[in-house]
């Protein structure tokens, strides 16, 4: 219901509600409502003249490293994960048949190498094909019938595995050039170091930073080119889609090979061993 002061001659003077006027509601009070009120009816305003895209932006990822799901990961049983390495059905492969036996020895340079993998990392890109956060039929199709423990079994399973050495056409050379964007980045671009998120060997660092020493060379430049081309984009802030745009193609296919030359080293001399070849 609502209430109506009246003038002399009967006219609408203005109204309120009842509610307001029950709770003790002071001129004071009304201001501040009046003025939330305006301050959201702006902010609505505001955000219809954003981009469609931007405005119904959905998040990269759908994985939120919660206690409960660090924990998932951490008890993660590589027993059970070699199982399902080889577990099969009429429609499915098994993963060891495109990734090689304990992810090393992928079948063609398209599929990547998951030994020596982060497991928090391969169990975050199992989540994103199982719920569509990061697209590719075969493997969402894969993943499909796994459970999320069967995936930290998986992932903790591959992160068991040494990383693999990979065969690097010996023609191929690496430009200083690219070396300092490993180690220094380039400020002009906007770009950080690789090995500032990716570690000095390549090893990865925690979470969602993977791994990449080792890699296929012809995965790696794939999955760059598909971060600039925005066809992948399940990683957080962008950060990733940001950095391919900037580099050039001659810049991601040195950088591939750089790091797939890491693959297969111990005890730190990755790092050494790479600026020796």
């Amino acid at each position: 219901m609502e209430r109506h002061r009246r003038r002399l001659d009967g006219s609408r003077l203005w109204h309120t509600h009842r509610s307001t006027l029950d709770s003790g509601c002071t001129g004071l009070d009304a201001v501040g409502v009046l003025k939330d009120m305006k301050t959201r009816n702006i902010a609505l305003l505001f955000s219809a003249f954003l981009p469609f895209g931007l405005a119904q932006a959905a998040p990269s990822s759908n994985v939120a490293w919660t206690v409960e799901t660090h924990s998932l990961v951490k008890k993660g049983d590589p027993k059970i994960g070699s199982e399902v390495e080889l577990a099969e059905t009429e429609d499915v492969n098994a993963c060891a048949d495109c990734h090689g036996e304990k992810g090393a020895e992928p079948d063609r340079d398209k599929h990547p190498t998951l030994a020596g993998q982060l497991a928090t990392y391969t169990f975050k890109q199992l989540r994103d094909y199982k719920d569509g956060s990061r697209e590719n039929r075969k493997m969402q199709e894969a993943v499909e019938r796994l459970s999320d423990e069967q995936l930290a079994a998986l992932a903790a399973w591959y992160a068991q595995q040494p990383i693999p050495k990979v065969e690097v056409d010996e023609d191929e050379t690496v430009s200083e050039d690219t070396l300092k964007l490993v180690f220094r980045g380039d400020k002009t671009r906007l770009i950080q170091p690789c090995a500032s998120c990716h570690g000095a060997r390549g090893e990865g660092a925690i979470i969602d930073v993977p791994s990449i020493a080792g890699q296929n060379v012809k995965y790696f430049v794939n999955t760059m080119r598909d971060y600039a081309k925005g066809e992948r984009a399940n990683d957080i802030y962008s950060r990733m889609r940001i950095i391919a745009k900037a580099l050039t193609r001659d810049e991601i296919n040195e950088l591939a090979v750089y790091y797939a030359r890491l693959g297969g080293q111990r005890g730190g001399g990755g790092l050494f061993q790479a600026f020796a070849n």
